[in-house]
């Protein structure tokens, strides 16, 4: 790699509180090697490329939780609606192959200013896993985006959370037949879920050693995987040096389920098996009482914001402000279910300093908060393996650049707060440039027609699924999300709402 000092209007470090102004980077073989004037990184850096612009520059982006679909639900005619009823849709959607979506959700990310993903798998075909897990990654690999790649496992609970038999004795007979024959629990044991790791991990030993690419271990969430089998991945993340990531207390029925089973909050129980480290992040975390956000700073677990998907799906609404004001490190991510559906990063950013978990001046957080997730604060997720999350001396140059006039139009003030502007006007339109180790994985004079092409494929792709097998409706998938809907709503005849409560170790719940 060559040369670069970079020369923006403003710079953002992911440190301070504020950008500056006339602080240039100097780059050399993917690294930071200066942080100074123009001047001093000419003087040092003398045959160095100048790149000078109108930007205001900041550490590449991590999305912390997606599942690279490309395409969202809403294409294949599943609407919003509360996860429990929501996920009885997904079988709509087409086996689109791996690597066309993901090459294709890449560039949408590179694009928005990612130059890191967490992608939560989910399979075509389970006995496959290996294979589509390394088409993912290829994909990703060809948009020259580092990513994170969650091979899933669940050995519990699939269709409903809790009294399952009881829930299909009350179903027609047929419906109740069909429904049951469509639940496998343990698709593969742990000791198959474990090699598949160690062979993944060594196939890919080489792209995992230069920081573009790891696997971590993915309980599905907490319902659905067992204690045993999370004691297990611990054991197993412990000893080989990796992370754990899982999807943990998104609706209010996973929070009475907890309660249900325990008579405590999935956070509490898991402090009581042992299971909460810095080894674990969690996405969604919408239902924490005060005692579990506690536990989640005492324990550095560090939880995940997606607000766009927890409003589409009905979840709830996360509780950033509290999150941060006991100074608990968040992330940020997709989820493959943003506004638009067009995978905007920036929007997302906006959508979670939106944040109404409370209203008035109780509501107010600080605009650095959102930068902070999705940089610093979400480069944690990989224990800063992979995008820093910084720009500083001897890390890699991930960095993302912003247009001053596409954030300008049409008109800003010279003094109009450059992070404000960012917040309430940034969209994917406004990303100039995205780089990964010093190298430009994005422009959007050069790009667009890649975008494009990729959309074209990914779209004749999902016209010849279709075209292979017709859609079909089932009719009897509508009555049984109904009985669904029915079946939670009685979950919460006596349910008290404890996400406020101030000591709920002695505020239990029991239904």
């Amino acid at each position: 790699m060559g040369k670069i000092i970079l020369a923006p209007a403003y710079l953002w470090d992911g440190v301070s509180k504020q950008p500056v102004q006339e602080i240039c980077l100097g780059i050399e073989d993917g690294k930071i090697i200066q942080k100074d004037t123009l001047q001093r990184c000419r003087a040092q850096m003398p045959d160095a490329e100048i790149i000078e612009g109108d930007y205001f520059v900041l550490p590449g982006f991590i999305d912390a939780h997606d599942h690279g679909r490309a395409i969202s639900p809403t294409g294949f005619g599943v609407p919003d609606a509360p996860l429990e009823m929501w996920l009885q849709d997904l079988w709509k959607l087409p086996a689109l192959d791996h690597e066309t979506a993901t090459y294709y959700d890449g560039l949408q990310l590179a694009s928005s200013g990612v130059t890191t993903v967490l992608h939560s798998h989910n399979p075509n075909d389970f006995g496959r896993l290996e294979e589509e897990l390394s088409k993912a990654a290829k994909g990703y690999r060809d948009a020259g985006v580092r990513c994170i790649l969650c091979p899933p496992y669940l050995d519990q609970n699939k269709g409903i959370y809790a009294q399952r038999d009881d829930f299909i004795r009350s179903l027609p007979k047929d419906m109740g037949k069909a429904f049951a024959g469509g639940i496998h629990d343990r698709i593969h044991t742990m000791d198959t879920y474990l090699a598949l790791l160690d062979t993944l991990t060594g196939k890919y030993q080489k792209e995992i050693a230069g920081g573009l690419l790891e696997f971590q271990l993915h309980p599905n969430g907490g319902q659905w995987c067992s204690d045993e089998a999370l004691l297990q991945m611990k054991e197993y993340a412990l000893a080989h040096h990796m992370n754990i990531h899982m999807h943990l207390l998104e609706t209010k029925y996973q929070a009475i389920y907890a309660q249900k089973t325990w008579g405590c909050s999935f956070i509490e129980h898991y402090e009581k098996i042992g299971f909460l480290g810095p080894w674990l992040s969690c996405a969604h975390m919408i239902w924490l009482s005060d005692r579990d956000q506690e536990l989640l700073k005492q324990y550095e677990v560090l939880p995940v914001n997606n607000p766009s998907s927890n409003i589409r799906l009905r979840s709830g609404m996360f509780p950033l402000r509290r999150l941060v004001k006991k100074e608990v490190p968040v992330g940020l991510g997709l989820d493959g279910c943003a506004f638009d559906d067009d995978q905007d990063y920036l929007r997302e950013m906006r959508a979670a300093f939106y944040n109404m978990e409370r209203v008035g001046a109780e509501s107010i957080i600080e605009n650095i908060i959102p930068l902070q997730m999705a940089t610093a604060w979400g480069s944690k997720i990989a224990g800063g393996r992979l995008s820093p999350g910084k720009l500083e001396k001897g890390l890699d140059a991930d960095f993302v650049c912003i247009s001053m006039e596409e954030l300008r139009r049409p008109y800003a003030d010279g003094f109009a707060d450059v992070i404000d502007l960012l917040l309430h006007r940034g969209r994917r339109e406004a990303v100039a440039m995205t780089w990964v180790k010093g190298k430009k994985i994005y422009d959007r004079e050069r790009d667009q027609k890649k975008l494009w092409e990729a959309q074209r494929r990914i779209a004749d792709e999902i016209r010849e699924l279709r075209e292979a097998n017709p859609w079909k409706e089932i009719p009897w998938k509508r009555e049984l999300i109904s009985r669904i809907e029915d079946f939670y709503k009685g979950w919460e005849t006596d349910y008290e709402d404890y996400s406020h409560c101030t000591n709920c170790t002695e505020k239990k719940i029991y239904l």
